[in-house]
């Protein structure tokens, strides 16, 4: 199933770049004085340099494809499908028998589906069942917070190489103090690095780490009544009593 494209983000990083350059014109600083190649690349690349020391390549680009996951719509199809195809293997198993349950924990590609099917097939006791499934949502849980992290600490290192790209900057000023009509311009270069380190991490970083936390905490919520539903497929519960069980949260 094919999700939807979410604008908001981009409106929201449109509208802050906006009202930065409409001050900037209001106050007559030309918007080119900000582009300055160097002070982006000590800012952009010691950035992910140290994300990347951090948590890993590996890290980094599953973070990366996480947070590009937030320009596609969160909708609810994709689970109302799995718990009315668990209603139905419900169904399915009381007149089949539960060797169905096993069939389809080998085909499905959801982990926390798979086990809770296979466990289900194997007569096992709903605590049990339970406990397996808490284990599995634990890692889900402990994957995602992982990728929160590592925007909240793109966003903590930001600001420090824009405070580094500075110095630097200021070095180089500081070399020519023979021209001392130069230093004033000089100088209000250095800190365009430290404008771009707190301008990313508090315009991109942070509130997007912020929106990848309120979208998995409310797919972990979702994780959980699915995998009460499993639970309850296992005690034999009736399949409108697992549909009513996922409807309510």
């Amino acid at each position: 199933m094919r999700k939807r494209f979410e604008p908001t983000a981009l409106i929201g990083l449109l509208i802050g770049l906006s009202a930065i350059a409409l001050s900037m014109f209001l106050d007559g600083t030309k918007p080119r004085f900000l582009w300055q190649p160097s002070a982006f690349l000590i800012v952009i690349g010691g950035t992910i340099g140290a994300v990347t020391v951090k948590s890993g390549l590996s890290g980094l680009l599953a973070s990366l494809r996480e947070t590009f996951g937030l320009l596609r719509r969160s909708d609810t199809d994709e689970d109302e499908a799995m718990i009315a195809r668990v209603a139905w293997l419900a169904r399915t198993a009381r007149h089949d028998g539960r060797p169905v349950l096993e069939r389809y924990a080998n085909t499905t590609e959801d982990p926390l589906v798979a086990r809770g099917l296979a466990l289900a097939a194997e007569y096992s006791e709903p605590n049990l069942v339970a406990s397996c499934l808490d284990g599995v949502l634990d890692e889900e849980d402990h994957e995602g917070q992982r990728h929160i992290a590592v925007l909240e600490s793109a966003g903590a290192y930001a600001p420090t190489f824009g405070i580094l790209g500075a110095v630097i900057g200021l070095i180089h000023v500081l070399r020519g103090i023979d021209h001392p009509a130069e230093l004033g311009s000089g100088i209000a270069t250095a800190f365009v690095a430290t404008i771009y380190g707190v301008g990313i991490a508090n315009l991109f970083f942070f509130p997007l780490a912020a929106r990848l936390r309120e979208r998995h905490q409310v797919r972990i919520r979702r994780r959980e009544k699915l995998a009460e539903a499993l639970v309850a497929l296992t005690a034999n519960e009736s399949p409108m009593n697992i549909t009513r069980r996922f409807i309510a949260g």
